[in-house]
């Protein structure tokens, strides 16, 4: 299955962990905990050196707008997650916005799958038994079954509309992504923009997840695509074709 087609089908359906803290009463539970993604080194393509060079960090945009930045997709895909970024700033950017589009929080395992296959070097058990335990959790404050996954009075999506920088280096990017989301409890729904914040590293040919950065520095959500959005630095994004 093409990386296009298997994002395209997820989503709708299932969604991003950290932002559903803040819509449910169990925010407080880890929404600083979970944030990884890694790949696979080995499916690294020989022909794909020029994609995978380094873009200085001076290049970084730093005005808004709403004219799209198109972002490079993923390499491939393992175990249905998106793997193999470009090493450039925007390839750390869509990881982060393709991370938190995919993820389900009323899955834990899923959940926990996603953060052993994504986590950085040495820490899968760790992140993966962090998202796992922070999932249970969201399911239990919302009134559901320890099991299940997401379905159509349970769920939750978001969708990455565009993002900032806040720092950028060869091998370590920090970005906040403004997303809408939509959370469906027993077909009741609540619907947000807010605000994530990203720290990447590359190693072993991906960016990879970190911890978050200090959350109180991240900016207020702004309506996407606004002129208030605009003035405040955000870029609309949108991914390749």
């Amino acid at each position: 299955m093409s990386f296009d087609r298997h994002f395209q089908r997820r989503r709708r359906a299932r969604n991003r962990l950290l932002m559903l803290a803040a819509l449910v009463a169990a925010a407080t539970l880890g929404a600083a905990t979970f944030a990884v993604l890694t790949r696979d080194s080995g499916s690294e393509k020989a022909s794909s050196d020029q994609k995978h060079s380094t873009s200085p960090p001076s290049s970084r945009p730093t005005s808004g707008s709403t004219e799209p930045d198109v972002l490079p997709n993923a390499d491939a895909v393992k175990d249905g997650v998106p793997i193999g970024y470009p090493h450039t700033v925007k390839g750390a950017i869509s990881a982060a916005a393709h991370f938190y589009d995919i993820s389900d929080p009323f899955d834990p395992s899923a959940q926990e799958k996603l953060a052993r296959i994504t986590a950085v070097p040495g820490k899968e058990k760790e992140l993966g038994d962090d998202a796992f335990r922070f999932a249970m959790a969201l399911r239990s404050s919302a009134g559901l079954q320890p099991v299940g996954e997401s379905d159509n009075a349970n769920f939750y999506t978001a969708q990455s509309r565009a993002y900032r920088i806040s720092a950028a280096k060869a091998d370590k990017v920090v970005v906040w992504i403004l997303t809408d989301t939509e959370l469906s409890v027993r077909g009741v729904m609540k619907s947000e923009t807010t605000v994530q914040t990203a720290s990447l590293l590359w190693a072993e040919g991906d960016w990879k997840f970190t911890t978050h950065e200090d959350r109180r520095k991240e900016p207020r959500p702004v309506v996407p695509d606004s002129s208030e959005a605009v003035r405040e630095g955000w870029r609309t994004l949108a991914y390749e074709k």
